[in-house]
């Protein structure tokens, strides 16, 4: 199996290419593939997580997630706090500006996933979705 053959490569050029894609997209709002990935999940969970919660579902270390917290709090689009309950955490909070910018992060994951399965029927778009699931548990069970 040649390196261009290679599942983790070729697994590896369509992380790249996505990043560099949505880095091109988010760009008129000041934003990187990476600071979206925080919005994503924080639009997931209620537009309230605590750091560490961010760090462990983005799988980033602690210094990573204060600079990309740093850049979006620099950017208007989160605010942090420290948790009543426990001011050792730092809660991060979506802003207004977050919120506003949802509906184009929306619109930026149709139009990529549409461009991905370009040529790919129903049927097609299931088999890979399933395939990709099984290779990331794959991973998943045997973490070194």
């Amino acid at each position: 199996m040649s390196k261009e053959t290679s599942v983790g490569f070729l697994i590896h050029k369509i992380e790249n290419r996505m990043k560099a894609r949505i880095d091109a997209q988010f760009s008129i709002h000041n934003l990187t593939f990476s600071q979206s990935q925080v919005l994503f999940q924080l639009k997931k969970h209620d537009g309230c997580l605590s750091q560490k919660q961010l760090q462990d579902l983005l799988n980033v270390s602690h210094p990573t997630m204060v600079g990309l917290i740093k850049r979006l709090e620099a950017n208007g689009y989160v605010k942090t706090s420290l948790d009543e309950k426990d001011r050792r955490n730092k809660i991060v909070s979506v802003t207004k500006e977050a919120i506003q910018f949802y509906k184009d992060m929306d619109e930026s994951r149709i139009r990529n996933n549409k461009d991905m399965l370009k040529g790919l029927n129903k049927e097609e778009e299931r088999e890979l979705i399933r395939f990709l699931q099984t290779v990331y548990a794959n991973l998943e069970e045997r973490e070194c």
